[in-house]
């Protein structure tokens, strides 16, 4: 199942709420089987103004081609469709979206229970929180009034990050940018595990 058809659950999180910087991954055993199931989480929002619809209860399974896990919190009241939330931003809305990533391209072998490939484009994050640009010349797809912030790394070699704001406005506000780089110094990495065989 890709990570955009699933559904995930709504959290509603009251600002200044904390939890630990990194969330432990869960092994879990399906009953009766004797395969183990090994979910991954996502980045967790933990800072979010009121009125934000906040959605990263959604999970991952890591079987030996990898996995990934999204979450994003929305500055609008969105209610999940098959459809995202992409075409239905008011002007001014932001969205803060999270892909961990855990993949190889087509032409790689690797062993991604264990390994996180080194993918071009993907350094090595240093620091947390992560920090926007100052500026953006990428806008959203498709949608080149909506102004796109991106920070691409590898954490920990836990896996990949591609992480992107949207702002519905040409040219943000140094309010709105303050506003977008709160939410996203709010989020919280899990650790994925790194396995010899799952």
């Amino acid at each position: 199942m890709s990570v955009m058809a699933r559904k995930p659950r709504l959290r509603t999180l009251t600002a200044g709420s904390m939890v630990a910087a990194f969330c432990c991954s869960a092994i879990t055993f399906a009953a009766g089987a004797a395969a183990r199931r090994i979910v991954v989480q996502p980045a967790k929002f933990t800072s979010v103004p009121g009125g934000w619809r906040v959605f990263d209860g959604d999970f991952g399974l890591l079987s030996r081609r990898g996995a990934d896990v999204e979450s994003y919190a929305l500055s609008w009241a969105y209610k999940p469709n098959p459809l995202g939330w992409a075409n239905r931003m008011s002007p001014n809305a932001i969205a803060v979206n999270v892909i961990l990533i855990r993949r190889a391209p087509t032409n790689l072998t690797a062993n991604l229970c264990r390994e996180t490939p080194h993918l071009a484009g993907f350094p090595p994050i240093r620091q947390l929180p992560l920090t926007l640009p100052e500026k953006t010349t990428a806008s959203q797809e498709g949608e080149p009034n909506i102004s796109e912030y991106r920070v691409f790394g590898r954490l920990d070699g836990f896996y990949n990050v591609d992480l992107r704001v949207d702002i519905n406005r040409v040219h943000p506000t140094p309010a709105m940018l303050r506003l977008a780089q709160s939410v996203v110094s709010g989020l919280r990495f899990p650790r994925w595990p790194r396995l010899t065989s799952c």
